[in-house]
Protein backbone atom coordinates (compact mmCIF):
# COMPACT_ATOMS: atom_id res chain seq x y z
CA UNK A 1 0.00 0.00 0.00
CA UNK A 2 1.01 3.90 -0.80
CA UNK A 3 0.59 6.19 1.83
CA UNK A 4 -2.18 8.89 1.30
CA UNK A 5 0.29 11.63 -0.29
CA UNK A 6 1.47 9.41 -2.30
CA UNK A 7 -1.83 8.46 -3.41
CA UNK A 8 -3.01 11.69 -4.18
CA UNK A 9 -0.12 12.49 -6.09
CA UNK A 10 -0.91 9.52 -8.46
CA UNK A 11 -4.18 10.07 -8.88
CA UNK A 12 -3.53 13.97 -9.64
CA UNK A 13 -1.00 12.79 -11.89
CA UNK A 14 -3.56 10.68 -14.00
CA UNK A 15 -3.76 7.32 -12.52
CA UNK A 16 -7.21 5.79 -12.25
CA UNK A 17 -8.14 4.94 -8.69
CA UNK A 18 -9.05 1.05 -9.74
CA UNK A 19 -5.61 0.57 -11.40
CA UNK A 20 -3.89 1.99 -8.76
CA UNK A 21 -5.71 -0.23 -6.38
CA UNK A 22 -4.84 -3.47 -8.85
CA UNK A 23 -0.69 -2.32 -8.80
CA UNK A 24 -1.04 -1.94 -5.42
CA UNK A 25 -2.67 -5.46 -4.82
CA UNK A 26 0.20 -7.34 -6.90
CA UNK A 27 2.94 -5.56 -6.01
CA UNK A 28 3.30 -3.69 -9.05
CA UNK A 29 3.87 -0.48 -7.48
CA UNK A 30 6.15 0.21 -3.99
CA UNK A 31 6.89 3.23 -1.87
CA UNK A 32 10.27 3.56 -0.59
CA UNK A 33 12.90 5.91 0.92
CA UNK A 34 16.71 7.19 0.45
CA UNK A 35 18.40 8.81 2.84
CA UNK A 36 14.65 10.56 3.82
CA UNK A 37 13.81 10.87 0.61
CA UNK A 38 10.73 9.24 -0.23
CA UNK A 39 9.48 8.06 -3.36
CA UNK A 40 7.09 5.66 -5.35
CA UNK A 41 8.77 3.09 -7.95
CA UNK A 42 6.46 1.24 -10.54
CA UNK A 43 7.62 -2.48 -10.74
CA UNK A 44 4.91 -2.68 -13.42
CA UNK A 45 3.78 -0.38 -16.33
CA UNK A 46 0.55 1.43 -16.14
CA UNK A 47 -1.23 3.57 -18.23
CA UNK A 48 1.35 6.53 -19.08
CA UNK A 49 3.56 5.31 -16.13
CA UNK A 50 6.14 2.69 -17.76
CA UNK A 51 7.90 0.25 -15.35
CA UNK A 52 10.99 1.31 -13.79
CA UNK A 53 9.26 5.23 -13.11
CA UNK A 54 9.73 6.88 -10.29
CA UNK A 55 7.72 9.63 -8.68
CA UNK A 56 9.29 11.29 -5.78
CA UNK A 57 7.25 13.16 -2.62
CA UNK A 58 8.17 16.54 -4.28
CA UNK A 59 5.32 15.61 -7.43
CA UNK A 60 8.75 15.31 -9.80
CA UNK A 61 8.16 12.03 -12.17
CA UNK A 62 11.38 10.36 -13.85
CA UNK A 63 9.43 8.16 -16.58
CA UNK A 64 11.12 4.19 -16.54
CA UNK A 65 13.57 3.93 -19.82
CA UNK A 66 12.13 2.19 -22.55
CA UNK A 67 13.05 -0.71 -24.35
CA UNK A 68 15.10 -0.68 -27.52
CA UNK A 69 14.04 -2.26 -30.74
CA UNK A 70 16.83 -4.61 -31.71
CA UNK A 71 17.49 -5.69 -35.29
CA UNK A 72 19.27 -8.76 -36.19
CA UNK A 73 19.81 -8.30 -40.06
CA UNK A 74 21.33 -4.99 -40.39
CA UNK A 75 20.50 -4.00 -43.89
CA UNK A 76 16.81 -4.92 -44.19
CA UNK A 77 16.90 -3.69 -40.09
CA UNK A 78 17.74 -0.35 -40.98
CA UNK A 79 15.96 -0.12 -44.52
CA UNK A 80 12.68 -0.98 -41.91
CA UNK A 81 13.29 1.46 -39.23
CA UNK A 82 14.97 4.51 -41.03
CA UNK A 83 12.88 4.28 -44.41
CA UNK A 84 15.76 6.04 -45.97
CA UNK A 85 16.11 8.80 -43.85
CA UNK A 86 19.33 9.62 -41.99
CA UNK A 87 20.45 8.53 -38.55
CA UNK A 88 23.65 8.91 -35.82
CA UNK A 89 25.25 6.41 -35.33
CA UNK A 90 26.57 6.13 -31.67
CA UNK A 91 28.26 3.19 -29.61
CA UNK A 92 26.22 1.00 -27.61
CA UNK A 93 28.34 0.65 -24.33
CA UNK A 94 28.46 -2.44 -21.93
CA UNK A 95 27.36 -1.62 -18.63
CA UNK A 96 24.00 -0.52 -16.42
CA UNK A 97 20.99 1.60 -17.26
CA UNK A 98 21.21 5.05 -14.93
CA UNK A 99 19.14 8.22 -14.85
CA UNK A 100 20.87 11.15 -13.24
CA UNK A 101 18.08 13.44 -11.97
CA UNK A 102 18.12 16.69 -8.91
CA UNK A 103 15.00 15.89 -6.75
CA UNK A 104 15.26 18.82 -4.35
CA UNK A 105 18.43 19.85 -3.62
CA UNK A 106 19.99 16.62 -4.27
CA UNK A 107 21.55 14.49 -7.56
CA UNK A 108 20.22 11.25 -7.50
CA UNK A 109 21.32 8.63 -9.51
CA UNK A 110 18.16 5.93 -10.60
CA UNK A 111 18.54 2.15 -11.84
CA UNK A 112 16.39 1.00 -14.49
CA UNK A 113 14.07 -0.78 -11.89
CA UNK A 114 14.00 2.73 -10.27
CA UNK A 115 15.82 2.47 -7.61
CA UNK A 116 17.85 4.72 -6.06
CA UNK A 117 21.39 3.45 -6.42
CA UNK A 118 23.82 4.63 -3.02
CA UNK A 119 26.62 3.88 -5.36
CA UNK A 120 25.39 5.00 -8.23
CA UNK A 121 24.47 8.15 -6.60
CA UNK A 122 27.36 8.97 -4.73
CA UNK A 123 30.27 8.41 -7.56
CA UNK A 124 27.88 10.49 -10.45
CA UNK A 125 29.21 13.93 -9.49
CA UNK A 126 32.55 12.24 -9.96
CA UNK A 127 31.10 12.43 -13.91
CA UNK A 128 28.68 15.57 -13.90
CA UNK A 129 29.16 18.70 -13.65
CA UNK A 130 26.35 20.06 -11.27
CA UNK A 131 25.83 23.15 -12.69
CA UNK A 132 23.92 21.36 -15.85
CA UNK A 133 21.20 20.86 -12.83
CA UNK A 134 21.63 24.27 -11.68
CA UNK A 135 20.78 25.40 -15.86
CA UNK A 136 18.23 22.46 -16.33
CA UNK A 137 16.68 21.04 -13.61
CA UNK A 138 13.73 19.54 -15.36
CA UNK A 139 15.89 17.50 -17.55
CA UNK A 140 17.06 13.79 -16.84
CA UNK A 141 20.80 12.89 -18.28
CA UNK A 142 20.75 9.03 -19.39
CA UNK A 143 23.72 7.15 -19.38
CA UNK A 144 25.49 3.97 -18.93
CA UNK A 145 28.06 3.50 -15.69
CA UNK A 146 30.46 1.29 -17.73
CA UNK A 147 33.63 -0.59 -16.10
CA UNK A 148 35.53 -3.12 -14.72
CA UNK A 149 34.98 -1.97 -11.26
CA UNK A 150 30.71 -2.35 -11.52
CA UNK A 151 28.61 -3.75 -8.77
CA UNK A 152 25.96 -4.96 -11.35
CA UNK A 153 28.31 -6.31 -14.40
CA UNK A 154 31.40 -8.67 -14.14
CA UNK A 155 33.49 -6.92 -17.06
CA UNK A 156 33.20 -3.25 -18.87
CA UNK A 157 34.37 -1.95 -21.93
CA UNK A 158 37.89 -2.88 -22.81
CA UNK A 159 39.12 0.99 -22.72
CA UNK A 160 37.58 1.45 -19.24
CA UNK A 161 41.19 -0.28 -17.46
CA UNK A 162 40.13 0.83 -14.26
CA UNK A 163 37.19 2.09 -11.90
CA UNK A 164 34.06 2.79 -13.41
CA UNK A 165 32.75 5.78 -15.77
CA UNK A 166 29.04 7.25 -16.86
CA UNK A 167 28.61 7.57 -20.50
CA UNK A 168 25.63 10.04 -21.85
CA UNK A 169 23.56 8.55 -24.32
CA UNK A 170 20.06 10.44 -24.02
CA UNK A 171 18.71 13.68 -22.11
CA UNK A 172 14.84 13.63 -21.10
CA UNK A 173 12.46 15.99 -19.96
CA UNK A 174 11.12 14.98 -16.47
CA UNK A 175 7.48 14.43 -16.59
CA UNK A 176 7.08 13.43 -20.36
CA UNK A 177 10.32 11.60 -20.90
CA UNK A 178 10.96 13.15 -24.05
CA UNK A 179 14.21 13.05 -25.60
CA UNK A 180 16.02 15.93 -26.47
CA UNK A 181 17.17 15.88 -30.23
CA UNK A 182 20.85 14.27 -30.83
CA UNK A 183 22.26 17.13 -31.90
CA UNK A 184 21.18 19.01 -28.68
CA UNK A 185 22.35 16.14 -26.21
CA UNK A 186 25.83 16.55 -28.20
CA UNK A 187 25.98 20.52 -27.35
CA UNK A 188 24.96 20.18 -24.38
CA UNK A 189 27.45 17.31 -23.19
CA UNK A 190 30.21 19.56 -24.52
CA UNK A 191 29.04 22.97 -22.97
CA UNK A 192 29.37 21.02 -19.84
CA UNK A 193 31.87 18.49 -20.21
CA UNK A 194 29.43 15.19 -20.19
CA UNK A 195 31.26 12.26 -20.77
CA UNK A 196 29.44 10.78 -23.81
CA UNK A 197 29.26 7.25 -25.55
CA UNK A 198 31.56 7.80 -28.99
CA UNK A 199 29.13 9.06 -32.39
CA UNK A 200 30.35 7.73 -35.20
CA UNK A 201 28.73 10.11 -37.43
CA UNK A 202 24.95 10.35 -39.31
CA UNK A 203 24.41 7.33 -41.86
CA UNK A 204 21.99 6.18 -44.35
CA UNK A 205 20.83 2.97 -45.75
CA UNK A 206 23.24 3.65 -48.79
CA UNK A 207 25.75 3.44 -46.45
CA UNK A 208 25.25 -0.23 -45.28
CA UNK A 209 29.04 -1.33 -46.20
CA UNK A 210 30.15 1.68 -44.05
CA UNK A 211 27.74 0.14 -41.34
CA UNK A 212 29.12 -3.26 -41.54
CA UNK A 213 32.95 -2.41 -41.31
CA UNK A 214 32.16 -0.23 -38.42
CA UNK A 215 30.56 -3.49 -36.74
CA UNK A 216 33.06 -5.35 -37.53
CA UNK A 217 35.56 -3.23 -36.36
CA UNK A 218 34.29 -2.98 -33.11
CA UNK A 219 34.06 -6.74 -32.79
CA UNK A 220 37.48 -6.76 -32.91
CA UNK A 221 38.10 -4.47 -30.56
CA UNK A 222 35.85 -6.40 -28.11
CA UNK A 223 32.78 -3.50 -27.94
CA UNK A 224 28.99 -4.19 -27.47
CA UNK A 225 27.87 -2.87 -30.35
CA UNK A 226 25.62 0.59 -31.97
CA UNK A 227 22.50 2.41 -31.35
CA UNK A 228 21.56 3.80 -34.16
CA UNK A 229 18.68 7.09 -33.75
CA UNK A 230 17.09 9.11 -36.25
CA UNK A 231 18.20 13.36 -35.46
CA UNK A 232 14.73 13.58 -33.87
CA UNK A 233 15.33 10.78 -31.34
CA UNK A 234 11.91 8.91 -32.51
CA UNK A 235 13.04 5.87 -34.14
CA UNK A 236 15.77 4.42 -32.80
CA UNK A 237 17.61 0.56 -33.24
CA UNK A 238 20.23 -1.07 -31.69
CA UNK A 239 22.44 -3.89 -33.16
CA UNK A 240 25.07 -5.96 -31.02
CA UNK A 241 28.70 -7.17 -32.29
CA UNK A 242 29.21 -10.85 -32.75
CA UNK A 243 31.83 -10.36 -30.39
CA UNK A 244 29.38 -8.90 -27.40
CA UNK A 245 26.78 -12.31 -28.49
CA UNK A 246 29.76 -14.60 -27.77
CA UNK A 247 31.09 -13.44 -24.70
CA UNK A 248 27.69 -12.29 -23.22
CA UNK A 249 26.70 -16.46 -23.20
CA UNK A 250 30.79 -16.66 -21.89
CA UNK A 251 29.97 -14.61 -18.68
CA UNK A 252 26.29 -15.85 -18.42
CA UNK A 253 27.49 -19.64 -18.37
CA UNK A 254 28.82 -19.58 -15.18
CA UNK A 255 25.87 -19.09 -13.71
CA UNK A 256 23.79 -21.17 -16.33
CA UNK A 257 21.31 -22.15 -13.68
CA UNK A 258 20.20 -19.05 -12.44
CA UNK A 259 19.32 -17.67 -16.24
CA UNK A 260 16.90 -18.42 -17.93
CA UNK A 261 17.50 -20.40 -20.85
CA UNK A 262 16.31 -17.90 -23.14
CA UNK A 263 19.48 -15.71 -22.44
CA UNK A 264 21.83 -18.05 -24.12
CA UNK A 265 19.10 -18.84 -27.31
CA UNK A 266 18.59 -14.74 -28.01
CA UNK A 267 22.40 -14.47 -28.07
CA UNK A 268 22.65 -17.94 -30.48
CA UNK A 269 19.71 -15.93 -32.40
CA UNK A 270 21.70 -13.06 -33.40
CA UNK A 271 24.90 -14.97 -34.29
CA UNK A 272 23.03 -17.01 -36.07
CA UNK A 273 21.33 -14.19 -38.30
CA UNK A 274 24.66 -12.23 -38.22
CA UNK A 275 25.96 -15.70 -40.29
CA UNK A 276 23.48 -16.00 -42.54
CA UNK A 277 23.95 -11.89 -43.23
CA UNK A 278 27.23 -12.25 -43.88
CA UNK A 279 27.51 -15.55 -46.09
CA UNK A 280 30.05 -17.02 -43.36
CA UNK A 281 31.49 -20.05 -44.44
CA UNK A 282 34.53 -22.37 -44.06
CA UNK A 283 37.18 -21.26 -41.67
CA UNK A 284 35.70 -18.30 -40.56
CA UNK A 285 32.51 -19.88 -39.42
CA UNK A 286 34.49 -22.62 -37.54
CA UNK A 287 36.12 -20.01 -36.05
CA UNK A 288 32.86 -18.81 -34.58
CA UNK A 289 31.72 -21.64 -33.91
CA UNK A 290 34.29 -23.01 -31.65
CA UNK A 291 34.47 -20.00 -29.76
CA UNK A 292 30.88 -20.28 -29.06
CA UNK A 293 31.18 -23.66 -27.76
CA UNK A 294 33.58 -22.84 -25.10
CA UNK A 295 31.87 -19.70 -24.51
CA UNK A 296 29.47 -22.12 -23.27
CA UNK A 297 30.76 -25.04 -22.11
CA UNK A 298 34.09 -23.34 -20.44
CA UNK A 299 32.51 -21.32 -17.61
CA UNK A 300 29.72 -23.81 -16.78
CA UNK A 301 32.04 -26.74 -16.59
CA UNK A 302 33.96 -24.93 -14.10
CA UNK A 303 31.06 -23.90 -12.10
CA UNK A 304 29.97 -27.59 -11.75
CA UNK A 305 33.60 -28.56 -10.87
CA UNK A 306 33.42 -25.84 -8.40
CA UNK A 307 30.32 -26.84 -6.50
CA UNK A 308 31.40 -30.53 -7.08
CA UNK A 309 34.38 -29.95 -4.85
CA UNK A 310 32.02 -28.06 -2.15
CA UNK A 311 32.16 -24.68 -3.06
CA UNK A 312 29.65 -22.31 -4.68
CA UNK A 313 28.63 -20.41 -7.91
CA UNK A 314 29.74 -16.79 -7.25
CA UNK A 315 30.78 -13.96 -8.40
CA UNK A 316 33.26 -11.94 -7.64
CA UNK A 317 33.20 -7.70 -7.69
CA UNK A 318 35.51 -4.88 -6.55
CA UNK A 319 33.96 -1.09 -6.92
CA UNK A 320 35.02 2.48 -5.39
CA UNK A 321 33.52 4.22 -3.24
CA UNK A 322 34.44 7.51 -0.95
CA UNK A 323 32.61 6.78 1.90
CA UNK A 324 32.68 2.81 3.94
CA UNK A 325 29.21 3.87 4.54
CA UNK A 326 28.31 3.41 1.04
CA UNK A 327 29.66 -0.21 0.84
CA UNK A 328 27.37 -1.09 3.36
CA UNK A 329 24.24 0.79 1.99
CA UNK A 330 25.00 -1.18 -1.65
CA UNK A 331 24.84 -4.53 0.87
CA UNK A 332 21.66 -3.26 2.00
CA UNK A 333 20.22 -2.53 -1.62
CA UNK A 334 21.07 -5.61 -2.70
CA UNK A 335 19.43 -7.52 -0.21
CA UNK A 336 16.15 -5.56 -1.24
CA UNK A 337 16.67 -7.22 -4.56
CA UNK A 338 16.73 -10.39 -3.53
CA UNK A 339 20.37 -11.01 -4.31
CA UNK A 340 22.98 -12.57 -1.71
CA UNK A 341 26.32 -10.56 -1.20
CA UNK A 342 29.17 -10.74 1.12
CA UNK A 343 31.68 -8.05 1.75
CA UNK A 344 35.13 -9.67 1.37
CA UNK A 345 37.47 -6.71 1.62
CA UNK A 346 38.40 -3.24 1.91
CA UNK A 347 41.22 -1.20 1.13
CA UNK A 348 42.18 2.31 1.52
CA UNK A 349 43.59 3.48 -2.11
CA UNK A 350 44.68 7.15 -0.06
CA UNK A 351 43.39 9.08 -2.84
CA UNK A 352 40.00 9.47 -1.02
CA UNK A 353 38.65 6.40 -2.14
CA UNK A 354 38.36 2.83 -0.71
CA UNK A 355 38.11 -0.16 -2.93
CA UNK A 356 35.11 -2.88 -1.77
CA UNK A 357 35.95 -6.38 -3.12
CA UNK A 358 32.68 -8.40 -2.64
CA UNK A 359 31.20 -11.52 -3.66
CA UNK A 360 27.97 -12.60 -4.86
CA UNK A 361 27.02 -15.93 -4.15
CA UNK A 362 24.31 -17.77 -6.10
CA UNK A 363 22.60 -20.11 -3.81
CA UNK A 364 20.12 -21.45 -6.10
CA UNK A 365 22.24 -22.32 -9.13
CA UNK A 366 25.08 -23.98 -6.24
CA UNK A 367 22.24 -26.03 -4.56
CA UNK A 368 21.06 -27.50 -8.51
CA UNK A 369 24.68 -28.08 -9.29
CA UNK A 370 24.98 -29.82 -6.34
CA UNK A 371 22.32 -32.28 -6.00
CA UNK A 372 22.77 -33.37 -10.07
CA UNK A 373 25.75 -33.67 -9.12
CA UNK A 374 24.98 -36.57 -6.29
CA UNK A 375 23.05 -38.19 -8.44
CA UNK A 376 19.23 -36.69 -8.08
CA UNK A 377 16.87 -38.37 -11.29
CA UNK A 378 14.79 -36.10 -12.88
CA UNK A 379 12.43 -35.84 -16.02
CA UNK A 380 12.88 -33.70 -18.66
Amino acid sequence: MVSSGFRATLLKLGLEEERLAVLEGKGGIVEDEFEGIRYVRFRDSARGFRRGTVVFENGDVVPGFPHIKRIVQLENGVRRVFKGEPFYVEEKVDGYNVRVVKVGRRILALTRGGFVCPFTTERILDFVDEGFFRDYPDLVLVGEMAGPESPYIVEGPPYVEGDIRFFLFDIQEKGTGKSLPAEERYDLARKYGIPHVEVFGLYDSSRIDDLRGLIERLSREGREGIVMKSPDMRRIAKYVTPYANVNDVRIGSRIFFDLPHGYFMARIKRLAFYFAERHLRGEEFDEYAKALGKALLGPFVESIHEVASGGEVEEVFTVRVKNIGTAYRMVAHFERLGVRIHIEDIEDLKNGYWRITFKRVYPDATREMRELWNGRAFVD
